[in-house]
Parts: structure tokens; sequence; C-alpha cells
């Protein structure tokens, strides 16, 4: 969300000179409206669970203030690149800069090592404008995924977005200057193509569609198109209704949306409609325009850009230190204290460069970027550094690192999970007994490969040897084909022909997390199982362990560090319910087969409840996987997949 109004109301421009060529308060105010109900909603303030439209009004704004300051100069021939870009550095990184180095240096005091990790990862993708692209790639879900939701530059993702927008449109509309009919036409083209692709997304690809640009342009476009419409199109009591269901739809939006509604796609045409009404229907006259560019409201919609970026990082910090569970009357303060320091960080930086008093001339300016975009790599490295335990902190007691360090007990280097798509395939790495030919085959995704320490253990037991056929993400169903997982397909074919043409191979164990596949996905169980079975090789299908609803590391950690009590045990009972429906449909197509059904639980559970640690140590090292430590304490567990040594080869 960069500040583009920052230009409108950064200089005074005489009335007249064009739309979007003078200063207009009531779009002030509507910013004010935007980032109230996003810091409302990320501060739990207002009840309202979808006060993350907010960012979608403030797109629209700023593709229509972007485009019609464009057109203006354009029209007068004072149009340049390196004019616009001079200005987007301006507006957008001398308070981004200050908001990344404050929150380097805040975080080590508060953060688990983790985390440090993450937030060095991002900090260097926040200053290269690529945060969306990291985000996407790690998050499960915008709302609840466990290892960004702590992270204090999360909501940079809309920084990045409007930053690759607008390293693009430029230049598609300076050929497009002198023919406004084309101009709309491009503009409608393209944004119809985003709306399609970000609607799509929103069901198939949620992560991507919330994140990335493709699903996002259309409503910077869709602000841009508001400025080929004719001047004042709407007067009157028509102008004050527009801007009264402007509002009323962006509230509503606010208020009834959450995180369980599909976005952007359909529903965040509700948010941009509004915030397209708000500024048709908006302008000198209007009486609901004057109340919303009343100055308090004006004011807070000029301190917008600075408050959207130190609200998150304030509210996240003070959670990681103090607890998830901060009182009212916390909250509240820390809003306070945002809004003032929003209210310098506008008056200090971001106002002195937009008026050029700060660093005049375009060559310091951008000299000044580059060391500011450099100090923030460093300092992303500094950090990931100090979370890898390189740079000492020494602040964890004992303890507590220990918990914390469960996140990082996990395989590195042995049978490495490709990224989905990678090549080539399959993926196989070798455990157990050296100098033997393996028996034993594990085919799935990272919840097989979790496995590999206990399978080994057991296979140098018994002087055998195992392979272990691994792709991120991918269970092993043969004839599965989802777009939303590419490559899959491809490895599972390829794990079949690998498994049924290797003849000293008997046994095979299938893992993944089966619960998140749906009754037609785990369908092709039969087929595989089938197959497998047609080839001689006897089938062991490994359940997913109990799943925790947090990053057990973590939580552990924070409550140890904050001497509160930890979330209590999941019941066996809960356990199993949980993953019911499909635990039935493996035991179904197992019986039909004559595969075994290995279910960790039984030696993960104990007295009817599933601990999360033992001896002081994480036995997962996030929400389902569990850790090397867990792995190795396991003996016997696979004893059905090992065949008696006098058995031949098929």
């Amino acid at each position: 969300m960069t500040d583009t109004a920052r230009e409108a109301a950064a200089t005074p421009h005489r009335p007249g000179e064009g739309r979007g060529g003078f200063y207009r308060p009531d779009i002030d105010g509507l910013r004010a409206v935007a980032v109230s109900v996003v810091v409302l909603f990320h501060y739990g303030l207002a009840g309202l669970p979808g006060g993350f439209v907010g960012v979608d009004v403030f797109f629209v704004i700023s593709g229509y203030l972007i485009t019609a300051i464009t057109r203006g100069e354009l029209a007068r021939g004072r149009f340049s690149l390196a004019g616009f870009y001079e200005r987007r550095v301006r507006r957008i990184v001398p308070a981004f800069a200050l908001v990344l180095l404050a929150t380097a240096l805040a975080s080590p005091f508060v953060f688990l090592p983790e985390d440090l990790r993450l937030l060095g990862k991002s900090t260097e993708a926040s200053a290269l404008f690529g945060s969306n692209i990291l985000f996407a790639r790690l998050a499960a879900d915008y709302f609840d995924a466990d290892n960004l939701v702590l992270q204090p530059l999360l909501h940079t993702w809309s920084l990045a977005v409007e930053g690759q927008f607008y390293l693009l449109y430029p230049l598609l509309l300076l050929p497009l200057a002198r023919r406004p009919r084309l101009t709309a036409a491009a503009l409608a083209i393209l944004a119809a193509a985003s709306f399609a692709d970000g609607s799509w997304d929103a069901v198939h690809r949620p992560v991507s569609a919330f994140y990335l640009l493709p699903g996002r342009a259309w409503e910077l476009l869709a602000g841009g198109l508001l400025t080929l419409l004719p001047a004042r199109a709407v007067r009157g009591r028509a102008a004050d209704a527009a801007v009264l269901l402007g509002l009323a739809a962006i509230g509503a939006a606010a208020a009834l949306y959450t995180a369980a509604t599909p976005f952007p796609g359909p529903a965040a045409l509700l948010p941009c409609l509004g915030a397209a009404l708000a500024i048709v229907g908006g302008g000198p006259g209007g009486r609901v325009s004057a109340l919303l560019g009343s100055a308090p409201l004006a004011w807070l919609g000029r301190i917008s850009y600075s408050l959207y970026l130190w609200h998150w990082p304030v509210i996240v910090l003070a959670r990681y230190g103090g607890g998830p569970d901060l009182r009212i009357a916390t909250r509240l303060l820390l809003l306070a204290a945002t809004v003032a320091l929003a209210g310098l960080s506008y008056a200090l930086v971001e106002r002195p460069f937009i008026a050029k008093r700060a660093l005049p001339r375009r060559r310091g300016l951008l000299l000044a970027a580059a060391g500011a975009t450099a100090a923030s790599l460093a300092l992303g490295q500094a950090l990931d550094l100090a979370g890898r335990g390189l740079l000492p902190l020494g602040r964890l007691p004992p303890a507590v690192a220990t918990l914390a360090a469960g996140h990082f007990d996990r395989l590195e280097g042995e049978c490495p999970v490709p990224a989905a798509g990678a090549a080539p395939l399959p993926y196989p790495c070798r455990f157990g007994a050296a100098g033997v030919e393996p028996a034993v085959a594990l085919w799935g995704n990272s919840y097989a490969r979790m496995w590999v320490p206990a399978l080994g253990a057991d296979a140098r037991a018994r002087g055998t040897a195992g392979v272990a056929l691994i792709f991120s993400k991918c269970p092993p169903l043969a004839g599965l084909d989802t777009p939303s997982l590419p490559g899959c397909a491809r490895f599972d074919r390829d794990a079949v022909a690998y498994l049924t043409t290797h003849p000293a191979i008997r046994s095979v164990v299938l893992g993944s997390d089966w619960f998140v596949q749906s009754p037609t996905d785990l369908a092709h169980l039969d087929g595989t199982l089938a197959a497998l079975d047609a080839a001689g090789l006897h089938v062991s299908i490994l359940l997913a362990p109990p799943q925790a609803d947090y990053s057990v590391p973590r939580t552990l950690a924070l409550a140890a560090l904050h001497g509160t009590a930890p979330p209590p045990l999941l019941t066996v009972e809960e356990a199993r319910r949980r993953q019911s429906a499909s635990t039935a449909l493996i035991e179904a197509a197992a019986a039909r087969h004559g595969a075994t059904v290995i279910d960790p639980a039984a030696r993960l559970c104990e007295g009817g409840t599933c601990p999360v640690a033992r001896d002081g140590r994480p036995l997962f090292y996030d929400a389902g996987h569990i850790t090397v430590f867990a792995a190795e304490g396991i003996r016997g567990l696979f004893a059905p997949v090992f065949p008696p040594a006098s058995e031949p080869s098929r």
C-alpha cells in the first residue's frame, strides 16, 4: 500500500488543472477509512473480521491517483520516466527504510531463532519489493499461517504488489497517452484478465491469489479506469448518494467478510466498487465529501502510509513479547502510540522527502535509496545468521532455547525434498545399512520423509536398507493430477515405474498428510495399491501423526519464556476424530488390497493424550511434522514393513 495520494497532497495544485490535478481532501478521508479498517482489524478492536479489505480500497485509490497524475503530466508534456520513478522513491522508500531498520533492531530482543531467521529473509525480500513472493511461497493461509502470523513485515506484501505494478505501469500508459479510447480498452482488457486470474486462483490457489500481482492488478487498474470518466460525471444528491453507498459497501465488506471468504476474486468487487463510488461521487461541493474531507480525517489520511507501515510491527512485537492475548487497554495504548509514531514519521521523514527539502537532487536521492537497500539486505543477512546461532544473542534461558531449537530438529541435507515442479523425477535417497541392496521403499511427501530416521534405525537393526522417493506436497497417489500441485502427476507416475522395475524392493511404505486429501483424491489409492500389488510388492500405508493447532516449538518456548501454561494436550479420541474421514477410506482400501495400515499415534500417544514434547524437547518441528528426536526415539513401529531375510527378491 504505497502512498501515491501524497503526490496530490504534497504540493498545492490549482483547481482546474484536470482530474487528479488538484488536492481532494475527501480522498484523504477515504484513505483514512481504508487504513482504519485495516488497523482496527489487526488490533482486534472493532469487530471487523473483514478489515483486510482496506488494502483493496487503497489499491483503487492508488490506481486512480497515479493514473490521473500521470495522464495530466502526459497531456501537458511534462512527463518523464525518470521523474515518475523518482517520485515513487521519494514517497515510498524513506519511511519504509526507517521501519525496516527499526524492526530489525528491535526484534532480536524478543524473537526466537526460527522467527529471527524468517525476519531476516523477509527483510531482504521487502527491501527488494518482493516480500509478496516470499510470503506466497511460505504461507499456507494469510490468516493462520503459523510461520507468518508473528512476522512483523508480513504487511509489506501490499507494498511489493504496488511496487511491481508501478514498475511496469507507466510503460503501458506512455504509448497510449494521446489515444484515450485505446487506453480505456487496454486497461479494461488487462483488468478483466487479472480479475479472471484472481477469481480462479481464489478458489484453486488462494495463497497466490492473495499475495501475487496477477490476481490483484485489476484493483489498481480499476482505479485507473475511473480517470477516463467525464469530470464530475455524478453531481448533486446523486454524488452524495454515491459516496454514502460506497462507504456502506466498504463497511459491509469489513463487517461481513471473514477468513473463510474466498479472496480476492469476486468478493473483492464489493470494497473496490465502494472505493470507486466514493471517488466518482466525491469532490468539491458535496456534503458527504465535505465530511469525509474534514480536518481530522484528512490528517489521518495524510499519515496513513506511515500508519500502515508502523501498525503491524508494533502489534506483532507486543504480542511476541507479552503473549498473544493482550488486554483491550493495552491494545488501545498501542494504537495511540502507533498513531503518534506515524504522525512523527510523516512530519520528520515523509514530508521532507516529498517536498524535496531532504536530498533535493535526484542523484543524491538514488544513492541514498541504494544505500538504504544495501543496509536492509545486510541487516537481513545478520538476522538470518543470528537465528542460525552464528551471531550469539545469549538471551534465552537454556530450557527455552532447547524448546525453540526443536524447529530446526529436522533432516538437513539428507533426503532433501525438491520443490514441486523440479526435475528430474523421482528423487530417491538411501537409508539403513550400508553395502546391501535396498529392500524397502518410502514413497510420499514431507510427511513420509520425516520418518527416515525411524525407518533407517529399524533397517540397520535388521541389516537391510531402503530408498526414499520424496517430493514436496505430493501424496503417493498414482493418477492424481491436481493443478495446484504441479509436477506431482509426473512424480507419482515415475515413482510407480521405479518401484515396479527394481526387483530387490519388496516392500513399500506410503506416507502423506492424508487428512488434507478429499475423498475424490483418495479414490486414486485403490489404483495405486492395485499397481503395486500386481508387481508383487507388500504395501504399508502410514497415517499422519496427531496434529497440533500451533507451531509446537514456538508455542512451548514462548509459554516457557512468559511463564504461561502451554495449550492442553490433544486427546487420542480427538486426534483420531480429526483424521477419521480419511482413515476410514484408507482402511477400506487397505482391506481390499491386503495392505497394512500403520498408525503412529500408537507410539506417540500415551495414557489417553498425545504429548507434543518429551524430556523438555519438542516432538514436532511445526504443527504436524515430527522431529528427528521423536523419530529416533520410536523403535519397532515399522516392523511390519521389513520382509523376512529369507524371502527372495521379486
